[in-house]
């Protein structure tokens, strides 16, 4: 089906809810804010040797076209994290765990440019772990761009 924009009548009061809808590839789908950007921080626990950065890093969950989606972004910092070691970084609440593991790869801080690979287990641990290569030199864990996708079912 095409692609066809919202037509706006002259004199129609624009309300919130026309705003927040949008067509897309043809069928309409709304946003719909489940959770605002909150620190992580208020939802969970840092793990041994991990904290927050700077920019905070924050949770928001949304439901798009009736799909739930988890967004996170932030920097995690850590003073130690042993290469070949998967480490709990952060431990979610009850209530902003995934149903199932899910898993990517996001950038960090390290003097080898090795990326971390990053965890969201149903126990609420986030993990991460780095290739032996990478020695001890991660200092930052960036959480920009994760984003989770119908993470109940």
């Amino acid at each position: 089906m095409a692609f066809t924009p919202r037509t706006w009548v002259v004199g129609e009061v624009v309300t919130a809810a026309l705003m927040n809808q949008e067509v897309r590839d043809g069928s309409l789908a709304t946003f719909q804010e489940l959770l605002p950007w909150t620190p992580l921080s208020t939802i969970g626990s840092f793990g041994t040797n991990f904290s927050a950065g700077a920019p905070t890093p924050r949770m928001r969950k949304v439901r798009l076209g009736g799909v739930e989606e988890w967004w996170f972004e932030g920097r995690i910092n850590t003073s130690s994290f042993a290469a070949a070691t998967t480490l709990t970084m952060f431990t979610l609440n009850t209530g902003y765990r995934v149903a199932s593991e899910r898993g990517f790869t996001v950038y960090a801080s390290t003097s080898a440019h090795y990326p971390v690979r990053l965890g969201f287990l149903s126990s609420g641990a986030v993990t991460g772990s780095v290739p032996s290569a990478a020695g001890t030199t991660t200092s930052v864990v960036w959480l920009d761009g994760v984003r989770i996708t119908n993470p109940l079912a």
